[in-house]
């Protein structure tokens, strides 16, 4: 709608100097014919400006409802698709909040974070190959007993990070899954962390940046979504 605005103002203001240009010319000209004729060729010029602008202000039109039908539909196909969806929480796996110490309590100084990550299905049906890839710096997966089938990235430190790569066969319908837990480094109530995971299954694929903030002992979490190009989506 701006864009229209904005060219219709500058198709008046191209045939108000026009209408100027050649009324300046008649002032100028004793020939009153031709001061006529070059006042229609101003109109024709002008009622030729006004038609190109109405077929413009048309496409434009017409481009702006075919973006809003896109998104609508995009919308639509993402809400109906069924995702396996990433559920984090976290614990602090240290003491108590407060110790005694001669019938005294005591705040504690240290904070030991602990990150879970579950995988969900709150779609229609059983999801088929699941893979949960997560690049965790805080620990180290070669140093995890547990070993993982199925590797959808190359475990290259050099090249894009390591990642621990979690193959789930099928999740079922409605199921909730722990997939994962990463422990932070202790810490005195105040950090920053950061985790990129990337979940593919059968019929998707998807990237995550999980932003922690720690203030005063206690977690915030952000979240941001990228297609498999790396560009933002919303989840």
């Amino acid at each position: 709608m701006i864009t229209i605005l904005l060219a219709f103002f500058g198709c008046v203001l191209i045939g108000l100097s026009i209408f100027v240009l050649y009324r300046g010319s008649f002032n100028a000209n004793t020939n009153e014919s031709d001061a006529k004729k070059q006042l229609e060729d101003a109109k024709q010029k002008i009622e030729t400006l006004n038609q190109e602008l109405e077929v413009k202000s048309k496409n434009i039109v017409e481009s702006e409802l075919k973006l809003k039908q896109f998104k609508s539909e995009s919308l639509g196909q993402v809400a109906g698709q069924n995702l396996p969806i990433v559920e984090i929480s976290n614990v602090d796996i240290a003491e108590d909040d407060d110790t005694h110490h001669d019938k005294k309590k005591v705040h504690k100084l240290m904070y030991n974070h602990q990150i879970r990550f579950a995988l969900l299905n709150v779609g229609k049906s059983s999801l088929k190959e699941v893979i949960f890839s997560i690049k965790d710096i805080y620990n180290d997966p070669k140093t995890k007993t547990k070993k993982h089938k199925g590797s959808s990235h190359a475990d290259d430190a050099s090249e894009i990070g390591l990642y621990d790569n979690i193959e789930v066969n099928t999740l079922n319908l409605k199921s909730k899954k722990m997939i994962y837990t990463s422990n932070l480094p202790s810490s005195f109530g105040v950090g920053d962390y950061s985790y990129h995971l990337i979940v593919e299954w059968s019929q998707g694929f998807y990237q995550m940046n999980v932003i922690v903030e720690e203030i005063e002992g206690k977690l915030k979490f952000k979240y941001e979504y990228y297609d498999v190009d790396g560009n933002p989506i919303k989840m």
